[in-house]
């Protein structure tokens, strides 16, 4: 499970790095993310956890892209590309990446922190560097706290692909 859990955050740094750098990141990195958390996840709950857990997240993230689209249709009167000009390609791609590793629960928490650091990161950007084409690395930022994320997981002995941790303190003894 280390070689893997390495592997994993190699892939998680790599695409940190060139979103940062590059503003792009090669397509590669999310299928190879993907199957490595499938890996990982499969190894931890079995196939049919793996699969449930894909279909919430994935149905999660594609109503999340329905209502963004929808609210931009309705604000410019006509359909939009998001991927044109709101949100990359690889900002898609990792978030559904993700869906193979984390519980549902966990990446609804996931992507709400990991939105409002962007939005954050985006404030900071903007107010240190006056250019109307500020762009805002989003895969990037998102991978760098996954990154953080799976290192709190190994060293405090958590799980996130699963949604234990939080059952387990909701629930009264």
């Amino acid at each position: 499970m280390m070689i893997l859990t390495g592997a994993i955050l190699l892939v998680l740094c790599t695409i940190t790095y060139h979103d940062f750098m590059y503003r792009a990141v090669y397509w590669i990195c999310f299928p190879l993310l993907a199957l490595l958390f499938s890996v990982y996840k499969i190894k931890a709950v079995g196939f049919a956890g793996l699969f449930i857990d894909i279909m919430f997240t994935s149905g999660f993230v594609l109503v999340q892209l329905l209502v963004l689209w929808l609210y931009f249709y309705i604000k410019y009167r006509k359909p939009v590309n998001l991927t044109e000009e709101y949100l990359g390609w690889g900002d898609i791609l990792f978030l559904l990446a993700v869906c193979f590793y984390l519980s549902p629960v966990n990446y609804i928490m996931f992507y709400i922190v990991s939105l409002i650091i962007s939005i954050g990161y985006a404030l900071i950007a903007r107010s240190l560097v006056k250019n109307e084409e500020l762009t805002i690395p989003l895969a990037g930022i998102q991978a760098l706290l996954f990154v953080f994320l799976l290192i709190a997981e190994k060293l405090m002995q958590l799980n996130f692909y699963q949604d234990t941790n939080i059952t387990y303190n909701l629930l009264p003894n």
